[in-house]
């Protein structure tokens, strides 16, 4: 349902795109030649995933997952509907790293107990956004802006010395990932457009390193 939830909103965002005339990357132009075959897949998985979540999310996610639907309604309105609300820069970056950070941890808001589960949270958004601002950045042949370094550091620091005690495994895969992403924005000129973007998603992954300790550590 969450692979599904992503796939539904990314797919919706570059269809609106298509149809709005932009073709300014790949994967606006694969949108705009094909959203006649992607709709009809989009409808069935829409109703696929509303009927899993009414029949097996326990309320508590049910409920959370539909008002953060209305935050993804709320962003297309912002993005499609009046583009001149998020037209800033960074701005649109980070209501979806805010979106997606929520998101993909609903269904762990419950069992909150600590400062550090909540400082992981907000680390893994802010990862989501130094994520997308420094993808815009090399789509468009220039270094991340300094900012957004600046915050891929701090997110390693923050997430080495701060979550080592209360959760080692996600303080070490953020870290991670905030290293990751500062060594692409040094080998960006070696890396193709393609290549690059690919890896900083990937970078975002870097808990699969962690797993087969998550059974000792929490």
């Amino acid at each position: 349902m969450l692979a599904a939830s992503v796939w539904l909103i990314y797919a919706a965002d570059r269809t609106l795109d298509a149809w709005r005339g932009s073709e300014r990357q790949p994967r606006h132009q694969f949108y705009k030649r094909h959203w006649r075959a992607v709709v009809p897949l989009w409808i069935a998985a829409l109703c696929a995933c509303g009927w899993l979540a009414y029949r097996y999310l326990p309320a508590r996610e049910f409920d959370g997952g539909t008002l953060l639907l209305a935050g993804v309604v709320a962003y297309f309105i912002g993005v499609h509907a009046l583009p001149q609300t998020l037209s800033r820069a960074g701005v649109k970056e980070a209501a979806v790293a805010v979106i997606f950070g929520i998101g993909t941890v609903l269904a762990a808001w419950p069992h909150l107990s600590t400062g550090g589960d909540v400082l992981a949270i907000v680390l893994f958004s802010a990862l989501c956004w130094v994520n997308c601002v420094s993808i815009e950045d090399w789509e468009h042949h220039r270094p991340a802006r300094g900012a957004t370094y600046a915050l891929a550091v701090a997110i390693a620091v923050t997430a080495a010395v701060c979550l080592r005690g209360q959760r080692p495994v996600l303080g070490s895969a953020e870290t991670a990932s905030a290293l990751g992403l500062i060594v692409l924005d040094r080998m960006r000129g070696s890396l193709s457009r393609d290549a690059i973007r690919v890896l900083a998603d990937t970078a975002l992954a870097s808990p699969l390193l962690f797993l087969p300790f998550a059974g000792t550590v929490r």
